[in-house]
């Protein structure tokens, strides 16, 4: 079973990529963002020279089904989804590649049940965070005094210490603030000394989920940021969408 369909623009354009024929680089990589194994129906324009099915049985992405209808090659995908690269109206869902509002988007995420190897979470948020140009941290909790100790001293090691603008959106719902105070400002600076300022702003009412935003990425985690923290047995999932 294919993960996921593709258009027959798209279909056409990574096969004439695989030839080396007169493809389009700038659908192929964004092509190449999305693509999984996909289907191929034997009745495709491609397999009329003989020579072609051989090849293409011996690559990895594509799978050689019947003919079928569009809407039953999606169903039949894991994914049940169709590739684009126009704007289309169909029964069956589809993602256009070439759209940068698509809500459909490629993610890399994991998913630790305990505290268990969360220093590779720990790793990599702070690797995607390095050459941020700013960082926005939003958690309705993450300024409950409880959590504040551990959750300031995990943005200190995630976020990168040079002259870039930090800012929390939250609220201490224990005292019913804005999350970040003068107290708590002082207090990031002091342990983030490069920061070129720290902002704090109220969660909007509409928001639920945690982010971790840069210019580059928006990674959105399960549940609170002190779950990251090594010191915690909750589990933790995050995902990277990019920009």
């Amino acid at each position: 079973m294919a993960d996921l369909a593709l258009s027959n623009h798209l279909i056409d354009e990574y096969l004439k990529y695989k030839f080396q024929d007169d493809y389009n680089p700038n659908t192929i990589r964004k092509l190449f963002k999305f693509i999984q194994s996909f289907a191929l129906r034997n009745d495709s324009n491609w397999m009329n020279d003989p020579s072609i099915p051989i090849q293409l049985e011996s690559d990895p992405l594509i799978e050689i089904i019947d003919t079928c209808s569009d809407d039953d090659m999606v169903q039949a995908s894991v994914l049940k989804l169709m590739l684009v690269d126009t704007l289309l109206r169909t029964s069956y869902i589809n993602l256009n590649i070439t759209n940068d509002f698509e809500k459909l988007k490629q993610k890399y995420g994991a998913r630790y049940p305990n505290a268990i190897d969360k220093d590779k979470a720990q790793k990599h948020i702070k690797a995607l965070l390095s050459d941020a140009h700013y960082v926005i941290i939003t958690d309705g909790y993450i300024g409950t005094s409880r959590k504040w100790d551990d959750n300031k001293i995990l943005i200190a090691d995630i976020v990168p210490n040079n002259n870039i603008d930090l800012t929390i959106v939250g609220f201490n719902k224990e005292n019913n603030i804005g999350v970040i105070d003068s107290s708590s400002k002082a207090e990031l600076r002091t342990i983030i000394p490069n920061l070129s300022d720290v902002k704090g702003k109220i969660l909007p009412q509409n928001i639920h989920d945690r982010y971790i935003e840069t210019d580059k990425l928006r990674i959105l985690i399960s549940g609170g940021l002190e779950h990251l923290s090594l010191s915690s047995d909750k589990d933790f999932t995050y995902i990277v969408e990019l920009r």
